[in-house]
């Protein structure tokens, strides 16, 4: 599957556009805030359901509007189209929620009939300092890749954190209060141990497929030999029953602890994804170069996670990364990617971009509101 065009109402710095898009490589191209980071973004939100960088959806709505409307749309190899759509709505002062609505061709979907469709892998300058952030970073870039091809690690996600959050106000009242009755926290415990036992298992087994692909782009883009990715997790097993053993284990052993400090310790919300050469966590001891070569080497092996798993490649989004890699990096990358993959990326000018993806770029001028 892949993009033929996007289309923004009052999203960002646009009023209104509509973007054709030709297969293969696309460059947006033109000077600082014109506007090419939000045609990702925009793709973004529809494909993931999130932004790359706003903190809620107030931001991507223009000024003084306030809904704005992103799309795009989709051709499938038996040549069906459809268009995928988002509509942000500014929030209300009281509202503890976003609201949205999701679409396709139309007709209002769920959430869920709408993100996946379109797979993505991103890589935009934050994503730099991926391994050098707190652990919950790298959680979220797991989780958010696996969630684009199963539903079920999505609702497990949704419910996961509502089973956190009343755990938590349980063992805060325990503290405060009176003590938590143990038939009282039982069942949350119960459903924590489920959840995370499901959550666990798919992150684990998702790092493991990327480990080969991993390895071998971090050799082509020039890293360290021996350097390595593996899941960080608190319990072992890859049985369902002898991780959720683990868990219950491990409750029983943090019991009074948690209660003392009042927050649950134990699940995947205290795990991690872990880059390291021989034994040591590669944020410690390498440039920051060296860890903008491993997180691209993650996003590449990701690429090749998702076609093994959905049988088509995924469309790159690559925001001004040229411009943060070395002339021999930009060419590995240039060379990594799929001669049969869709990309969008984004550029200050022209010649940034290396020879060989000139020659096959669909070259797009923007300025700052418009394209073409």
């Amino acid at each position: 599957m892949r993009l033929t065009a996007i289309a923004l109402e009052d999203f960002r710095s646009y009023s209104s556009a509509t973007i054709a898009l030709a297969p293969g490589l696309t460059a947006f191209i033109g000077p600082n805030g014109a506007g090419k980071t939000n045609l990702l973004e925009a793709v973004h939100v529809v494909a993931r359901g999130d932004s790359s960088r706003a903190g809620d959806d107030a931001e991507m709505i223009r000024w003084g509007a306030s809904v704005a409307r992103v799309a795009v749309e989709t051709a499938s190899e038996d040549g069906a189209s459809r268009w995928l759509e988002v509509t942000l709505f500014a929030p209300a002062p009281e509202a503890r929620r976003r609201s949205r609505r999701y679409a396709a061709d139309g007709a209002p979907k769920r959430a869920d009939d709408v993100l996946g469709a379109v797979t993505v892998v991103a890589f935009f300058p934050q994503d730099t300092d991926l391994l050098a952030s707190a652990p919950a970073a790298r959680r979220r870039y797991l989780d958010a890749m696996v969630a684009q091809i199963d539903r079920a690690h999505r609702s497990d996600l949704r419910a996961y954190a509502r089973v956190l959050e009343q755990r938590n106000a349980l063992l805060r009242a325990g503290r405060d209060e009176e003590p938590i009755p143990e038939s009282e926290i039982a069942f949350w415990d119960s459903e924590l141990v489920r959840l995370a036992t499901e959550i666990s298992l798919r992150r684990e087994r998702a790092v493991a497929e990327l480990r080969p692909a991993f390895r071998e782009g971090a050799a082509r883009l020039g890293a360290d030999a021996g350097i390595d990715v593996a899941y960080a997790g608190q319990v072992a097993g890859s049985d369902p029953d002898a991780r959720a053993d683990g868990y219950r284990r491990l409750l029983a052993e943090k019991r009074d602890r948690e209660r003392w400090q009042g927050t649950t310790l134990v699940g995947p919300h205290r795990e991690d994804l872990a880059v390291a050469l021989g034994e040591r966590p590669l944020p410690t001891f390498a440039s920051r170069g060296e860890q903008r070569t491993a997180v691209l080497a993650l996003k590449l092996a990701e690429a090749q996670w998702l076609r093994a798993h959905t049988g088509t490649p995924p469309v790159f989004l690559l925001d001004d990364v040229l411009s943060e890699l070395d002339t021999a990096r930009r060419e590995a990358l240039a060379g990594a990617l799929p001669d049969d993959a869709q990309a969008l990326l984004t550029a200050a000018i022209p010649t940034s971009l290396p020879e060989r993806m000139r020659e096959r770029a669909t070259l797009v001028p923007v300025a700052l509101g418009a394209v073409g």
